[in-house]
């Protein structure tokens, strides 16, 4: 009897032991799904924000999977959209994703303006040096994203590249 009821015990803890195992790795997996799905909402806000996008989020309240949400243009987004391709299209080194952007995959957009900045960044010093004035760095940044013109080296420049002008209506 005390054999019988030492292997009932040992099968006991051993189950005990199997399912205490299974809920560990269940609850971790639960837990990376949710920090998963966190830092996904986190990029989707991030996204909307920089690209002036409207972000409707009714289907994501219901299911809570970040996927659900929805971005949607607004006219600033056409605005940057329309800045930033015609910078690209006067400097080489600076990319504008068109198909990605016909896809309207927002977060592949900001992505590639994200990448784009080193290159900005250089492109910006080089276009906005003047005697007495600093260079900035993030001119073609600003104005990318809200049509700002730091000075008139970066005026000239837009207006050499029939970006902006005189002449012609803003592109925002």
């Amino acid at each position: 009897m005390n054999r019988k009821r030492m292997t009932v015990i040992a099968i006991a803890v051993v189950l005990i032991l199997c399912v205490g195992i299974a809920f560990y790795f269940w609850h971790k997996d639960q837990q990376e799904q949710e920090e998963g799905n966190q830092i996904l909402f986190g990029k989707y806000v991030n996204t909307a924000g920089n690209l002036h996008l409207k972000m409707d989020t009714s289907e994501y309240d219901r299911t809570g999977d970040p996927n659900d949400i929805n971005l949607m243009p607004t006219d600033l987004t056409q605005n940057l959209l329309q800045r930033w391709e015609a910078i690209a299209e006067a400097i080489p080194t600076i990319n504008y994703p068109e198909e990605v952007v016909e896809q309207e995959d927002w977060l592949k957009i900001f992505n590639n303006l994200v990448d784009n900045r080193p290159d900005m960044e250089v492109a910006s010093k080089e276009i906005t040096k003047d005697e007495g004035e600093a260079a900035n760095a993030m001119a073609l940044d600003e104005y990318i994203y809200d049509g700002y013109l730091y000075n008139d080296n970066f005026r000239e420049f837009l207006e050499e590249n029939g970006i902006e002008g005189p002449d012609r209506r803003r592109l925002e």
